[in-house]
């Protein structure tokens, strides 16, 4: 009941995904990312803690398709799941599993690996993968969402989709962007309206865990 994203920007390093879901608080349990390392989905009868063997593995200097057999072994029951990884050097993989649920697909290509499940259009995975690398040179973070929605202009998954998870690395361990749309009639546009008001003030949020002294004043709106 999902379909998603995973990126990696290839000027910056940056690592990205993005997840929609008729199930709510996707963003809780499939989008993984970490700085340096790569980017994870996992979904289609979620096992999160496949996140942490995948991770383990590309750390360890393994590519995408080493990290999905060793996600895949890891998992007692991997005919369940459907998987995709982005390595650090932008190699991609993705796994789908024999009893993943209606209709499901997946695409690979350089820095881009996109997955989905119970879609009213297997094309849909393809479509969004190459949608993304459509518009190599554009911020990670609009990528992503351009991408995605994409998905949604094709007919997205045959149930409504009600939550979506937006998670993006970039020079440091924390997230530069994680904005979650836990349960709505329209998360898609919710997203975006998140997006356009967070995005003036992504920078300054590194700033001020990095260099507080260069962040802009206390006591204006916005600080935490």
């Amino acid at each position: 009941m999902t379909f998603s994203v995973a990126g990696r920007c290839s000027a910056t390093d940056a690592f990205g995904v993005i997840v929609t879901s008729s199930s709510p608080s996707v963003g809780a349990r499939c989008p993984w990312v970490k700085k340096g390392v790569g980017a994870i989905l996992t979904q289609n009868v979620t096992d999160p803690r496949l996140a942490t063997v995948g991770f383990s593995v590309l750390e360890n200097g393994f590519d995408a398709d080493s990290t999905i057999r060793s996600m895949k072994e890891a998992s007692p029951f991997p005919e369940y799941r459907q998987l995709a990884v982005v390595d650090s050097k932008g190699n991609s993989a993705a796994f789908t599993g024999n009893k993943a649920l209606g209709v499901h697909g997946e695409f690979c290509g350089q820095n881009v690996a996109s997955i989905g499940n119970l879609l009213s259009d297997p094309a849909i995975p393809e479509a969004m993968g190459r949608a993304f690398l459509q518009t190599e040179g554009q911020p990670l973070t609009d990528r992503l969402i351009l991408a995605l929605e994409k998905g949604f202009q094709m007919g997205g998954e045959l149930d409504q989709e009600r939550s979506i998870g937006l998670l993006v690395f970039t020079d440091e361990p924390f997230a530069y962007v994680d904005l979650r749309v836990d349960y709505s009639d329209q998360p898609l546009e919710d997203l975006k309206r998140l997006w356009e008001i967070y995005r003036p003030q992504a920078n300054d949020y590194k700033v001020r865990a990095v260099t507080p002294e260069r962040a802009p004043s206390y006591g204006v709106k916005g600080d935490e």
